[in-house]
């Protein structure tokens, strides 16, 4: 059974300490803790940061962390979801050790779940990035309605999904 919880003193050792296989080091733009620290700089900041600790069975698997922000980078100025609200996925990732057994697409579904809920406020997208030489994320991604934008940055291709009944 997939679980997401909230990181606290008790297990951020667990989740710091999950990693990728070498062959995948190269679709992760940054590690757990980092992306932790993140999520602390941009909640002081005012943007909202979910980080979210991925167990299966009691056991830490993996780490996950989207954000509330609105879609105003430069290279979106002439898409029509400039300037719009939306949950961004931040960060995705399954420990070596626990790949392989769909814990990635049934957390990333659980996450989907509750960004529907609208925890930080009202979007009509939710949006990402993922590598254009991950074959297996974009297929992942396009499961779940997510649509290439055609946006690149930094061999990152943005995909984007419209939330339901937005």
């Amino acid at each position: 059974m997939i679980e997401l919880r909230k990181i606290t003193g008790d297990n951020i050792d667990e989740v710091i300490a999950l990693e990728v296989g070498e062959n995948q080091k190269d679709f992760i733009q940054t590690t757990n803790l980092k992306s932790f620290a993140d999520a602390h700089m941009l909640n002081a900041d005012g943007i909202p940061a979910t980080p979210i600790a991925i167990y299966a069975d009691g056991v830490a698997v993996g780490f996950l962390m989207y954000i509330y922000d609105t879609l105003d980078h430069e290279s979106f100025e002439k898409e029509v979801f400039y300037g719009k609200k939306s949950y961004f996925i931040w960060h995705i990732m399954i420990d070596k050790s626990y790949q392989g057994k769909g814990y990635g697409k049934l957390a990333f579904e659980k996450m989907l779940m509750d960004i529907e809920t609208t925890p930080n406020g009202e979007a009509e997208y939710v949006t990402l990035f993922y590598r254009t030489s991950n074959v297996i994320a974009k297929a992942l991604y396009a499961s779940f309605g997510f649509v290439d934008t055609g946006i690149i940055q930094d061999n990152s291709m943005l995909a984007i999904k419209n939330l339901e009944g937005k």
